[in-house]
């Protein structure tokens, strides 16, 4: 995949995000047919969830829980089936269809709504006890600031927000060499970054009309920063030494588990928990 830096007369920012919406409609046509979400799994009793996630957000039991960009709904499911009332939320109106016919097949309490997270406080009222959101889905915010004021938004008092996702280094990552060495931007630029498309991460080899994904780089203390610009109060930032998808330089462990070589340590993933100060009863 190639990458371009910004220059002057790229796509204003409602530009690149109408982009990345077709492109994310046609790639959750391609991941619902396909292998690596297994829809077939998920409506026979998989769980989409990591272990690890399950015990850091904890028991969500009788909880309010919205999930931004939830793509085609397979970690909401799985939410709802753990004793979740779901609010699903993505950009994408195929997505959308895609996770409502999912939770309508397994039976869950799950409802799902078509938004820009970005302009979520104009189509959606209401309290969560719980936001959660993951994998894959930071580099495609233009704005932390606003977009973690949104998340406080919809928090009750006393509420968590959980995100787990990749972390910046690793996006910093040359994914074309077979070598561990940086390749793309870390700092944050106003401007996005385009991206040729081939195929989806999840296919490479699928058919895909739309040739450009746009992409906001932020730095973990872009990140730290939003959130406690935003009143959340931080409880922790767990950083992995393994990514969930293939590298050239990365060695594989086990599915979704691919490390750098051995002799070099880097974070690759990360997991943080924040809450809304307050107090609720139905807070976590």
């Amino acid at each position: 995949m190639t990458d371009q830096v910004p220059e002057p007369g790229q796509p204003p920012v409602d530009a690149a995000i109408a982009s990345n919406r077709a492109l994310w409609d046609e790639w959750a046509a391609i991941h619902a047919q396909g292998s690596w979400y297994n829809l077939d799994a998920v409506r026979a009793g998989a769980d989409k969830l990591r272990p690890y996630e399950v015990a850091e957000v904890g028991d969500v039991t009788g909880l309010s829980l919205l999930h931004l960009q939830c793509q085609i709904g397979a970690d909401s499911v799985s939410w709802a089936r753990r004793g979740a009332h779901v609010t699903g939320v993505d950009l994408s109106p195929v997505a959308i269809q895609i996770a409502t016919e999912l939770a309508r097949d397994v039976g869950v309490d799950t409802q799902f709504l078509v938004s820009d997270v970005m302009r979520l406080d104009e189509v959606l009222v209401g309290e969560w006890d719980i936001v959660y959101t993951s994998r894959g889905i930071l580099g495609w915010l233009p704005d932390l600031t606003s977009w973690a004021q949104i998340v406080h938004r919809f928090l009750a008092p006393g509420g968590i927000f959980y995100l787990t996702d990749m972390h910046p280094m690793a996006r910093a990552l040359d994914d074309s060499s077979p070598e561990v060495r940086l390749g793309r931007p870390y700092w944050h630029r106003p401007e996005p970054i385009r991206h040729d498309v081939r195929g989806s991460y999840a296919d490479p080899n699928a058919h895909v009309e739309s040739t450009n994904k746009y992409l906001w780089t932020h730095s973990v203390g872009d990140l730290l920063t939003a959130i406690a610009g935003a009143g959340l109060h931080l409880e922790f930032f767990h950083e992995f030494p393994w990514l969930d998808r293939q590298l050239p330089c990365l060695v594989k462990q086990s599915e979704r588990e691919f490390l750098p070589p051995k002799g070099i340590e880097l974070p690759l993933y990360f997991s943080l928990r924040a809450r809304k100060p307050g107090f609720s009863l139905g807070a976590p």
